[in-house]
């Protein structure tokens, strides 16, 4: 009886400090994916959206001290971004292993991955306008091709007979 305790008791020591170490694993692996999307230029990016998004409201919000714009970030944007940030962990963890992050972390600290992460929000802005237009000319052609009158034979591309 005292072996069968002592072997009980040995395999939930076990399993507990196996957990303890997966869970301080996960939290490595957490905190390293937290650090990428620093190191990555993601949170300059988002910086730059909170950034627009004071300036659109602005002018509607007069009255608005900048003391409660400082604190408009730290109380809720920031805030809210945490929560964003420890919801996509899970999706980035589906997607790299820990060694995969830590090999990004690396890289984005190289002086060529410093300056990625810099011009990121730039980058990101120019590609945004440069797709609405190409988007909204996308867009017009389709409902073009859509309006035109529909032709007997088969598709564009597509021989008779195949």
């Amino acid at each position: 009886m005292k072996s069968l305790f002592k072997t009980s008791l040995f395999c939930l020591l076990a399993l507990t400090m196996s957990a303890n170490t997966l869970q301080a694993q996960s939290d490595s692996f957490s905190a390293d994916l937290s650090k990428m999307l620093v190191v990555n230029g993601s949170a300059a990016t988002t910086n730059g959206l909170y950034a627009q998004v004071v300036a659109q409201l602005k002018p509607s919000k007069p009255d608005v001290t900048e003391s409660q714009w400082t604190a408009l970030k730290l109380e809720v944007f920031d805030v809210e971004v945490a929560a964003l940030n420890e919801q996509l962990i899970p999706i980035y963890k589906k997607f790299y292993t820990h060694e995969d992050v830590k090999a990004i972390i690396a890289f984005y600290e190289t002086s060529v991955g410093k300056k990625m992460a810099s011009v990121l929000p730039q980058l990101n802005q120019e590609q945004m306008r440069i797709s609405q237009t190409w988007g909204m000319g996308l867009m017009g052609k389709i409902q073009s091709f859509l309006d035109k009158p529909v032709k007997a034979g088969p598709p564009i591309g597509i021989k008779s007979g195949e």
